[in-house]
């Protein structure tokens, strides 16, 4: 018999990582199952727990690092050159293993309720401080779930409480299995170093504990589920106003493709203008078809700085022509001797033919060139609502877009360029940002899913760019926002998770610290 499956718990916990192994490479990264994320920490945290602390946790990490790297293959797309790809991969991996050594070093010194939390509470730590990072909330395990009742936890708790349930389940199952399967062996060893009567209040104390626990995660499981099959049942229909995404012959990378080949900038602005057109003819026919309010991908129009005053001259007379709103996703191209930086941004035109707002990318993805905005998101008041945007990886940042919550915004619109590999876990993402504030969302998006939903995360429509020939998508939206505690308090629950686990160190501490009898 193979070492690693003799009889000792220590050996047979390699069974735990066997099991745990595949399920991590589909519980997190690009293509994760939401069964599988509830699953593989509770085979991970089983190993860990059985193995002596530094190599359970050595050989824990390793895992992850490998799963890490494996997962993630092609989310930085152009962004990242090989090998800096992998060196994300190995240190998402290394954070990812950071709650488990903690669990392992604490968790044996606390007990009961106490002892289960150490797991969530450092999880949920670690995820909220890696979203003030250059990748946000990339990493998070929320993301991996689908089912729309559970996602309405998010506008109370943020991302944070779904991920805390996540990691809560593994430590409860663990207390749980703990209990069931501890040996005759290890019995006998702890009854003969207590007397007849102590021991029986002692064992009779730790079932109680292991019983209230379970208790306590069932209900409080059950609880988060009502919630949210309540709120989307109870969820009256709303009022809706038409709007429309549209794309043209021309993309991003097609003109970008032009420009680094072009001999004059007068090439360059040729092709511009030709992009310029080509969207603002499908733009009118979408007013036309009905769109009160008209949007494009991110940066799908180039406009040269030189050509900017004649640019908008155009999309004011559209907009008052045709009565409707432009949310227009430009690439504002500085003169090449200005010593400028590029501006992605959308610039919002009224019906009156003025140019209202303008909002310039706030966070930019790690290698992109441009100017980064302030981060203040623009604000425009229209007859059916407040309405605001945001530009693609600003979405990965809830502080952010929390801004659209705490103002009542009733609809949010997010351009958005991605590619193949990365399509839908980020607009399941920005879907998760409506319903944490209780917006609804137009996310027009080039090389990847344009998406619509109302402010409780419910699909109202969905246009897949690699498969879909359709240059103008139209759709209705909610014109009334939805109230949310997150929006209110924001990050409340990941901050309390932070404090626990220092209230669980300084517990593990003192019982360590107590003179033995």
């Amino acid at each position: 018999m193979l070492p690693f499956f003799g009889r000792s718990r220590e050996s047979r916990s390699f069974l735990w990582l066997l099991a745990a192994a595949p399920l991590m490479f589909v519980a997190t990264g690009l293509w994760s199952l939401p069964a599988a994320a509830w699953l593989a920490p509770m085979f991970l945290l089983r190993f860990v727990r059985d193995q002596p602390t530094w190599r359970g946790c050595v050989i824990a990490a390793l895992l992850l690092i490998v799963v890490s790297c494996a997962a993630w293959q092609g989310a930085t797309g152009r962004f990242l050159q090989a090998p800096l790809p992998y060196v994300v991969g190995a240190a998402l991996g290394l954070v990812a293993a950071l709650p488990y050594l903690i669990d392992r070093l604490l968790s044996p010194r606390l007990s009961g309720l106490a002892a289960t939390l150490v797991f969530p509470a450092s999880a949920v730590a670690v995820e909220f401080a890696a979203s003030f990072g250059p990748f946000g909330t990339w990493s998070s395990a929320a993301y991996t779930q689908q089912n729309l009742a559970l996602l309405q936890l998010t506008s109370v708790t943020g991302i944070w409480g779904v991920s805390f349930l996540l990691y809560w389940t593994a430590s409860v199952a663990n207390a749980a299995w703990e209990e069931w399967a501890m040996s005759p062996e290890a019995r006998t060893s702890s009854e003969a170093r207590t007397s007849s009567e102590a021991r029986t209040s002692s064992e009779a104390r730790i079932s109680l504990g292991v019983r209230w626990t379970v208790g306590l995660w069932a209900g409080l499981l059950a609880a988060v589920f009502m919630f949210g099959g309540a709120r989307l049942a109870l969820d009256a229909p709303p009022d809706t106003v038409p709007v429309a995404t549209v794309t043209g012959t021309h993309d991003a990378s097609s003109f970008w493709g032009v420009h680094r080949q072009a001999e004059s900038r007068g090439a360059v602005r040729d092709s511009a203008r030709a992009i310029q057109r080509d969207y603002l003819q499908r733009a009118r026919r979408a007013a036309q078809a009905g769109a009160r309010l008209v949007s494009w991908p991110e940066a799908a129009v180039p406009v040269p700085h030189e050509d900017t005053a004649a640019f908008l001259s155009k999309a004011r007379r559209l907009a008052r022509g045709q009565e409707v709103y432009l949310a227009m996703a430009l690439n504002a191209l500085p003169r090449p001797d200005a010593g400028k930086k590029l501006e992605n941004k959308v610039v919002w035109v009224g019906p009156s033919g003025t140019v209202r707002k303008e909002g310039l990318k706030a966070h930019l993805v790690p290698g992109e060139p441009g100017q980064d905005g302030s981060g203040t998101l623009p604000i425009v008041s229209a007859p059916a609502g407040t309405w605001s945007s945001a530009v693609c990886y600003d979405l990965d940042f809830p502080a952010l877009i929390r801004q659209a919550g705490r103002q009542n915004v009733d609809l949010l619109v997010a351009p958005s360029n991605d590619w193949a590999a990365i399509a839908e876990r980020h607009a399941h993402m920005a879907r998760i940002r409506a319903i944490e504030n209780g917006t609804a969302l137009l996310r027009p998006t080039s090389n990847g899913l344009t998406l619509a939903t109302g402010p409780l995360g419910r699909t109202h429509g969905r246009v897949n760019h690699f498969t879909s020939q359709e240059h103008l998508q139209m759709t209705r939206l909610p014109t009334e926002s939805k109230s949310t505690v997150y929006a209110t308090f924001g990050d409340v629950f990941a901050w309390g998770c932070g404090l626990g686990l220092l209230m669980l160190i300084a517990g593990a501490f003192f019982q360590l610290r107590l003179p033995l009898d």
